[in-house]
């Protein structure tokens, strides 16, 4: 596509002798893009701007170009004007091109999925059909309005903040951007002009700045792996003149976030509680960058990242739980306090109960299908290496406090792998004595991971995903 830009002259074409010469010039100008119009003033003339009663606004325009003002200074309102250069004459759309609002969508997860996000604070869901990105107008005191910034806050955005998006790895997002109507300088007139988009690195799928919106796909998967894309969507506006030949009108931007998740959430349970929080899988995506998109590695990643990371400790005097409680001392209707953990209310001492809460919970909100098994009952410990500790000990309890009443774990499914972000086990010949040999709890056959904890006979009795608060 040849892009000819406007802040730099175009031609006279001579044309028929007989005549008098073209103007070579876009056809279409927006006065407020930062880009002047431009036509060749190599002989020497200059161009009038008459508006569309043949009444003069402007002249004596040579280089650099037209600004769009009046002779006052002033600019003039939308819409056709006639351009004069010595005997030639053209007709110049003004016109206002500008976004009033950004929205995503996807096609179900053939090539995109939209997972919409969850403020627990403000106990908001994102509703997917509406803007991610607005502004009440496009353009305000004679100056062009763009598409807010994300928020930077991990609550609900601010008023004229942008929303994070959440899509499946292997998504290419789909956008609608909607121009604006209406501005300081009259209607927007993007039906004149011959007004089209290009981005690159999308492709346009329907729609038209004279439509009023314009769909749009990303040509390339946002991501190979999980995280967190930080991204603008360059939207050039352009016109095409009688030649074929385009010219840049306008640039408008759409800032992005998009939380690149291995799924939709894989809850059981079903409510705008189990979607994504925003406060959870952003520190959460960032943490895990660039694993992976399978279930194991990300649950290996989590693993890592909380036992490693967070600065939690082991609660070595009573092995209490701070974040997960048993409805009616039920095992499987545990319940985490995600909202509480997230400020750390209670604390950096947990158990194995909230190690195990922090891992389904974030798990399954990034889509890696994650339940949690209690292992029973009362049983001695071969060496293990509690979160927050500095040596390895079968006795994390001090002395005569070498067992465990129970003890929670992260695990797959059907049980096929266990995941365990409380303790990391000893690797060696033999778990039951030292040396010992680091051995983080991450995709560990369950058989195994039950003989390097214990040396007694020990079971999975419960399994369940649980609920959060």
């Amino acid at each position: 596509m040849l892009l000819l830009l406007a802040c730099s002259a175009a031609n006279i074409d001579l044309g028929d002798e007989s005549g008098p010469p073209a103007i070579v010039a876009a056809p279409a100008f927006d006065p407020l893009s930062g880009l002047t119009w431009t036509f060749d003033s190599d002989a020497g003339n200059t161009a009038r701007i008459l508006d569309s009663e043949g009444t003069m606004v402007r002249e004596g325009v040579g280089a650099p170009g037209w600004d769009g003002r009046d002779s006052d200074g002033d600019l003039v309102a939308t819409g056709t004007y006639t351009v004069e250069v010595g005997e030639a004459t053209t007709t110049l759309a003004v016109v206002r091109a500008g976004l009033v609002d950004a929205r995503a969508g996807d096609d179900g997860g053939a090539s995109a999925l939209r997972v919409p996000l969850y403020w627990h604070r403000a106990g908001k869901a994102q509703v997917a059909t509406e803007p991610f990105s607005a502004v009440s107008s496009i353009d305000r005191d004679g100056r062009p309005t763009s598409l807010p910034a994300v928020g930077a806050a991990l609550g609900l955005p601010a008023t004229g903040e942008g929303e994070p998006l959440a899509y499946r790895w292997d998504s290419r997002p789909i956008l609608t951007l909607a121009f604006g109507e209406q501005s300081e300088l009259g209607a927007a007139n993007l039906d004149e002009g011959e007004l089209s988009v290009v981005a690159e690195g999308w492709t346009v799928i329907d729609g038209s700045p004279a439509s009023g919106t314009v769909t749009l796909q990303r040509d390339a998967a946002i991501g190979s792996t999980l995280g967190v894309t930080e991204e603008t969507l360059s939207l050039q506006v352009v016109s095409t003149g009688a030649s074929g030949a385009t010219y840049p009108v306008n640039t408008l931007a759409v800032p992005m976030r998009v939380y690149r998740v291995l799924d939709g959430p894989t809850w059981y349970e079903e409510g705008d509680l189990y979607r994504p929080w925003v406060a959870a899988i952003d520190p959460a995506l960032r943490a895990i960058e660039g694993t992976a998109p399978t279930r194991e590695a990300a649950l290996d990643a989590l693993v890592n990242w909380v036992y490693e990371d967070l600065g939690l400790e082991y609660d070595t005097r009573y092995g209490a739980s701070a974040y997960t409680t048993y409805v009616r001392n039920d095992w499987e209707r545990a319940s985490f306090d995600m909202s509480a953990f997230i400020d750390l209310r209670y604390g950096t001492t947990v158990n194995c109960t909230d190690c195990a809460g922090i891992i389904v919970a974030y798990g399954n909100m990034i889509g890696a299908l994650a339940e949690y098994a209690i292992i029973g009952w009362s049983f001695d410990l071969n060496y293990i290496l509690a979160i927050g500790g500095d040596d390895y000990t079968h006795c994390p309890f001090g002395n005569g406090g070498c067992s465990f009443n129970y003890h929670a774990v992260t695990v797959s499914e059907t049980l096929g792998a266990v995941w365990d972000a409380t303790l990391a086990l000893d690797g060696d010949d033999d778990p039951g004595s030292e040396p010992n040999a680091l051995m983080m709890v991450q995709a560990v056959a369950p058989s195994e991971y039950l003989e390097r904890l214990s040396p007694d006979r020990t079971s999975y009795d419960y399994q369940s995903q649980g609920t959060m608060q």
